[in-house]
C-alpha cells in the first residue's frame, strides 16, 4: 500500500501503549503515531482531539520520536483509539485530511464502564456524557475495530439504557449503523516474550517456591490487575479469606501474586488484604517487565475478579504462560477460553490428564491474539477500508 497511516493514541500507557508498540513492531504498513501521556481520562476524551487536530494543520506534520515529517498527500488513512472524540478530531482536521478513511479502535467503552458506588450524581452524569462521546466517535468513523464481541455488545446495551434518559430520541438506526461497520480483532500480545520467560525458569517465582520456610509446596495464583474498584478487590479479599480457612482444613496452600498498578491510596479491600494475609502474599505491586513475565510463567493459576474486562490482555498473557484459568463465565472470558475452562478453581483442581489436554486448547483459542497474527488482521481491516472508499 502506498501512503501512511496517521494514528492517534491519546492514552499512551498500559495496555494501550503495549498495543501501539506491537503495531509498530509487527506492522507492514507505515504507521505514524501521535501520542499523549496516559493521564486525566475525562480530559483526554474531550480535549485530545482538538490538541491532535492542531498538529495536523501543519503540512508536513511533524514526526514523533525521530520519525521524518509526514506530508498530507502521503496519508492514506487515519486511525485513533476510543480515548478521544473522533467526531471532533475529524471536524477540526484540515480539509485535505478529513476525507481520508477513519478507523476507530475501541479498546474500551464508556457505556459499560462501572462507576464506583461513592461518586456523586454529577460525576455519573459526566460519565454518561463520555459514553455519548464514544457514540459520536463511532458515527464519525468509517470502520470500528473492537477487541472483543463483549466490548461491542456491552456498549450497545449500555447506550440503549442511556438513550431512555435522553430528552429526545436519537432514532432507531444508530445501533444498526454501528454493527454494520464493526469488526472484532484481538489486541496483539507478545507471546515470544512470554515464551522466553518460561525458558528462563521463572526466577522470581522459582526463588519463592524454593524458600525453605514453606511447610508444603505453595499454589501460586496471579491476580494481574489494577488495584481499582472495577477489578473486584472486595471479591479478591473474600477469596483470600476463604483460601486461608480451607488451608487450615487441609486445602491447598494458596499464595498470592498481586500484580498491576498500585495507586497511592488503594481501595480499603486491598489494604485489608495486605494486612490480613501478608504472610500469604508472594508479591504485591508492579514489577518490571522481566519480573512480571517471570511471575506469570511461574504461577499455577490466574484469577480474575473483574467487574469489567473488555478483553483481558493480562489474563491472556498469563494463559499463554501456562497458568490455569480461574475465571468466571462473564465479560470477555468466554471468548478467551473454551467453555469447560471457565469456573475452575484450585480447590476442585482438574485431573492432570484434563490439564494436559486443556492447556493446548486454551493456547489455540488465543492464537488470534498472537502479536503477529493480530497486527496482520488489523492491517487487513485498514487496507480493506481504504479500498472500499476508493470504489
Amino acid at each position: 500500500m502506498n501512503g501512511s497511516v496517521l494514528a492517534f493514541e491519546p492514552w499512551d500507557a498500559g495496555s494501550h501503549r503495549a498495543v501501539r508498540r506491537s503495531i509498530t513492531r509487527h506492522g507492514r504498513m507505515d504507521w505514524r503515531f501521535l501520542t499523549r501521556p496516559g493521564r486525566s481520562p475525562r480530559w483526554r476524551l474531550r480535549h485530545a482531539a482538538l490538541s491532535f487536530a492542531e498538529e495536523t494543520h501543519a503540512d508536513p506534520i511533524a514526526g514523533a520520536g525521530g520519525e521524518p515529517p509526514l506530508a498530507h498527500d502521503r496519508v492514506a488513512a487515519a486511525f485513533a483509539t476510543g480515548m478521544l472524540s473522533l467526531a471532533d478530531l475529524r471536524a477540526a482536521m484540515p480539509g485535505s485530511l478529513r476525507n481520508r478513511p477513519f478507523i476507530l479502535s475501541m479498546h474500551e467503552n464508556q457505556a459499560a464502564y462501572p462507576v464506583s458506588g461513592d461518586v456523586s450524581e454529577l460525576t455519573r452524569d459526566r460519565d454518561a456524557h463520555l459514553a455519548f462521546t464514544n457514540l459520536a466517535s463511532m458515527e464519525a468513523a468509517d470502520r470500528i475495530v473492537w477487541n472483543s464481541h463483549w466490548n461491542l455488545e456491552s456498549f450497545l446495551e449500555g447506550m440503549s439504557a442511556s438513550m431512555r434518559h435522553a430528552p429526545e430520541p436519537v432514532g432507531d438506526d444508530w445501533a444498526g449503523r454501528i454493527r454494520a461497520k464493526s469488526t472484532v480483532v484481538a489486541p496483539p500480545i507478545e507471546v515470544s516474550e512470554i515464551d522466553d520467560a518460561m525458558v528462563l525458569r521463572n526466577p522470581p517465582a522459582a526463588r519463592y517456591r524454593d524458600d525453605p520456610r514453606h511447610d508444603r509446596p505453595p499454589t501460586l495464583v496471579a491476580w494481574p490487575h489494577r488495584w481499582e474498584h472495577d477489578k473486584g478487590c472486595d471479591e479478591l479479599l473474600q477469596l483470600a479469606d476463604e483460601a486461608a480457612r480451607r488451608e487450615v482444613d487441609g486445602g491447598p496452600a494458596i499464595r498470592w501474586v498481586i500484580l498491576g498498578h498500585r495507586p497511592q491510596d488503594p481501595p480499603e479491600a486491598m489494604k485489608t488484604l495486605l494486612r490480613r494475609h501478608g504472610k500469604r502474599i508472594a508479591h504485591a505491586g508492579e514489577a518490571d517487565r522481566s519480573d512480571y513475565l517471570g511471575w506469570l510463567a511461574g504461577c499455577d493459576w490466574v484469577l480474575s475478579t473483574a467487574r469489567h474486562e473488555f478483553f483481558g490482555m493480562a489474563v491472556a498473557e498469563a494463559l499463554f504462560a501456562g497458568c490455569l484459568p480461574w475465571l468466571p463465565s462473564r465479560l470477555a472470558y468466554p471468548e478467551l477460553v473454551p467453555e469447560d475452562a471457565l469456573n475452575l478453581n484450585p480447590w476442585d483442581r482438574p485431573s492432570e490428564g484434563t490439564i494436559t489436554a486443556l492447556r493446548p486448547r486454551i493456547r489455540n483459542r488465543l492464537e488470534r491474539a498472537r502479536a503477529e497474527v493480530a497486527v496482520d488482521q488489523l492491517e487487513t481491516v485498514v487496507m480493506e477500508t481504504i479500498e472500499s472508499m476508493r470504489t
